[in-house]
């Protein structure tokens, strides 16, 4: 199950928790609600959301990571809530009802995976570049971002080895650099001059060779800015300052359990 905040079980857990940033896309909730996910376990998940649910409501939804990861349809109970105000993000635990989620099998085979030891997954394909678009007119901030990835991906055991980062200082960089490099992951703040990310977003959106490539929203637009951001065709809004860490072990973990990006 899902981890539980203290005082509520933490230190009974059943299961080995995974700390993995995945897309989250509810079935019957507001269409621009988009979350993601902080850790998935086998028996549950634990979704970060400021969204209102019921403790004990059942809900269906799909867990994705655009270009590394296709979506798996999930049905979950909701055993506890994180309220708003701590030092954590508010979310919700879900437990997983395996028998009645459509994607049982992805979903145990995905588990199963991230339970697996690397070495035991990793294969000599995965020894490729992924190349990260990192997109923000604030200097201080990319350089705090370029020095996160690329720490990240010196570490031993990294697959392949090899992730770079392209910067471009607005939105219209960005596109330039959209038309002449293979980019698997572009990271965007919503608010830049001559092009901002909105306008960036719908772009790669409209571009039928570029639409598939996950876009991560990391802006300190507030809820309005997070609606935008759903709205234009972002997969992911993160207030700032970002889990830089955790989102990138996720795109790691995804690569060497064999979800490797788009050519």
């Amino acid at each position: 199950m899902a981890d539980q905040p203290e005082g509520n079980g933490a230190d009974q857990r059943v299961y080995a928790r995974c700390p993995m940033m995945l897309k989250v896309e509810y079935s019957s909730t507001d269409a621009f609600l988009s979350d993601y996910t902080e850790n998935i376990s086998g028996g549950g998940v634990f979704i970060a959301t400021s969204a209102e649910f019921d403790q004990d409501q059942i809900i269906d939804f799909t867990i994705s990571f655009p270009g590394l990861l296709e979506p798996i349809e999930v049905r979950g109970e909701v055993k506890w809530r994180r309220p708003e105000g701590g030092e954590e993000p508010a979310g919700i635990g879900v437990q997983f009802i395996l028998e009645q989620s459509p994607g049982r099998e992805p979903l145990t085979n995905l588990i199963q995976r991230l339970e697996a030891s690397p070495s035991e997954e990793a294969s000599a394909d995965q020894a490729r570049v992924f190349r990260v678009l990192l997109v923000e007119d604030n200097v201080v901030v990319r350089d705090m971002f370029r020095y996160g990835i690329q720490k990240l991906s010196r570490r031993a055991g990294f697959p392949g080895g090899n992730l770079e980062v392209i910067e471009a200082d607005n939105g219209k960089e960005a596109w330039d650099q959209l038309q002449a490099n293979d980019i698997h992951l572009v990271i965007v703040d919503l608010y830049m001059p001559v092009m901002d990310g909105g306008q960036l977003i719908e772009l790669i959106r409209a571009e039928p060779k570029l639409k598939h490539i996950p876009v991560l929203v990391v802006s300190s637009g507030g809820r309005e800015g997070r609606m935008r951001a759903i709205q234009t065709g972002a997969d992911v809004y993160l207030d700032k300052p970002i889990k830089l860490k955790q989102m990138m072990e996720t795109i790691e973990t995804l690569i060497t359990i064999g979800h490797t990006p788009a050519r």
